[in-house]
């Protein structure tokens, strides 16, 4: 089974912004590589997390997701039974939403992932793309693959910033819940721009006062578009 719409997939993630590389591997085989730091760097990485990662599926304690916090950046793990997804974010990065795009990845490529070797490969003919090296390459990679995710991560903050001017965070929190709830989306990340500015009004029309309402709805106009949606 090709890996390549997986590969698309794990270079379209560096869209994402604050996303500064991205790493897909299962065992010692590097499906896809794109750090900003040298290859050798990147696969000593490889190496201790896969230890570590090891160590955890020995005891039984398979994790999904691992968050390391460093003075350089954040390493986000996402993982699937003997695949892992390394995020390398920035502050400027919205680390739920890379979850969500990880996890989505590894669901919509799973058949695939399962059936990929977990050793090591040798670069050979039809097989250099799969480790991405220059950002040109990655650039004709990501050029032909469709977007993970929308820009849920960053509505649903401006949402709840708006609400912070009639009600508490954790009110606000909650009424974006409920409302998920209610219009059974199981993933916002994955509705189009124009579902997703419907149900960040949905949100705001459970404000009651009418006056109110209709001045926080013209600020989400705007907010939306600043995030050009």
């Amino acid at each position: 089974m090709s890996l390549e719409p997986v590969i698309s997939a794990a270079a379209a993630l560096q869209r994402l912004d604050g996303v500064a590389g991205v790493l897909l591997f299962k065992g010692k085989h590097s499906i896809h590589r794109q750090m900003p730091f040298a290859e050798s760097r990147a696969e000593e990485l490889r190496e201790r997390l896969e230890e570590m990662l090891a160590g955890y599926r020995q005891v039984r304690r398979r994790m999904r997701q691992i968050y390391l916090e460093f003075d350089g950046g954040v390493l986000l793990i996402v993982a699937s039974e003997d695949v892992s997804l390394v995020f390398f974010l920035t502050a400027r990065a919205d680390p739920d939403l890379a979850a969500s795009a990880g996890s989505v990845l590894l669901s919509d490529h799973a058949a695939a992932l399962a059936a990929a070797s977990s050793e090591a490969k040798p670069a050979a003919t039809g097989i250099e793309e799969l480790f991405v090296t220059s950002p040109r390459a990655l650039s004709q990679i990501t050029d032909k693959a469709e977007p993970i995710v929308n820009q849920w991560g960053s509505v649903r903050k401006a949402v709840e910033g708006i609400l912070g001017k009639v009600m508490g965070r954790g009110q606000a929190s909650n009424l974006i819940d409920r409302t998920l709830e209610a219009s059974q989306t199981k993933d916002p990340y994955r509705l189009p721009a124009a579902e997703v500015k419907k149900l960040a009004a949905s949100i705001i029309e459970h404000v009651p006062n009418t006056a109110k309402r209709r001045q926080l709805l013209t600020e989400l106009d705007a907010s939306l578009a600043e995030l050009q949606l």
